[in-house]
């Protein structure tokens, strides 16, 4: 039986609420939300900002040609691209957006409504060729919040008040049926979701404080824990990136034999 220790130590300090988290090969992208900016931390240290006055932006994903795309979480949120120093509208007035990310087919999927914004539903929505369609809704008490489409092709949506409605913390969401299905349950507030090179593990995040692996069954691990309102997490090589809310920090998760 092999046994892991886990460290987990600051790669970036003095943030002003870190959110949404997404990586490349050099660094990672850091979405501050009381701060309204995106910034850029290279793991060679240095730290752009990329974007300012957006209006709490959370969710973040880098797509693998370079695209960057960015929701806010307000009540008349945006899902927005971040490209050349200009922010570009891909969609407007939105019910607290929180989750984003894009699938093998170049649509953008995002995750709208929660029990924190003023919405009847909480949905999965998809923009593909210009059109921006409604997928799954759910009474807004179940709180779509981070998206992840995997290898797959399947589309894994966190809950975040999933220790509140039937203890389901990841839906797994067929695009080709259309169905909803409970794929994790266990974890009590999930607000943050990645995927790996492979597909799996997943990795999730319990806005309380942990972080878990989740396999091919759907079956959470406990991975790390003891932390400060984690948001975000994201993979980077053989680090995993957390964003910790609750101290203005991003922690870098490493676990050795």
């Amino acid at each position: 039986m092999l046994l892991f220790v886990v460290f987990a130590l600051p790669f970036l300090t003095g943030l002003n609420s870190p959110d949404g988290l997404s990586a490349d090969g050099n660094g990672i992208y850091i979405c501050e939300e009381n701060a309204g900016r995106v910034l850029y931390a290279a793991f060679d240290g240095t730290v752009t900002v990329i974007a300012e006055e957006l209006s709490s932006p959370e969710g973040i994903c880098v797509t693998e040609s370079g695209r960057i795309l960015v929701v806010e979480d307000t009540e008349h949120g945006r899902l927005v691209e971040l490209s050349g120093g200009s922010i570009v509208t891909l969609a407007s007035d939105l019910c607290c957006p929180e989750g984003v990310t894009v699938d093998g087919s170049d649509d953008i999927w995002f995750t709208t409504g929660g029990i924190q914004g003023d919405c009847l539903f909480t949905t999965l929505w998809k923009l593909s060729e210009g059109d921006i369609i409604a997928e799954y809704s759910l009474p807004s008490v179940f709180s779509f919040s981070d998206v992840e489409a995997a290898v797959d092709g399947m589309i894994y949506v966190c809950s975040e008040s999933s220790g509140l409605i039937g203890n389901v913390a990841v839906f797994q969401f067929n695009p080709a049926s259309g169905e909803l299905l409970p794929f994790v349950t266990g974890v009590s507030a999930c607000e943050g979701i990645c995927t790996t090179s492979g597909g799996f593990p997943l990795y999730i995040t319990d806005e309380s404080g942990s972080v878990y692996t989740v396999d091919s069954n759907g079956t959470p691990y406990f991975f790390t824990g003891g932390m400060e309102t984690v948001e975000d997490v994201a993979v980077a090589g053989v680090r995993l990136f957390v964003s910790e809310d609750g101290t203005g920090s991003v922690l870098a998760v490493e676990a050795h034999e």
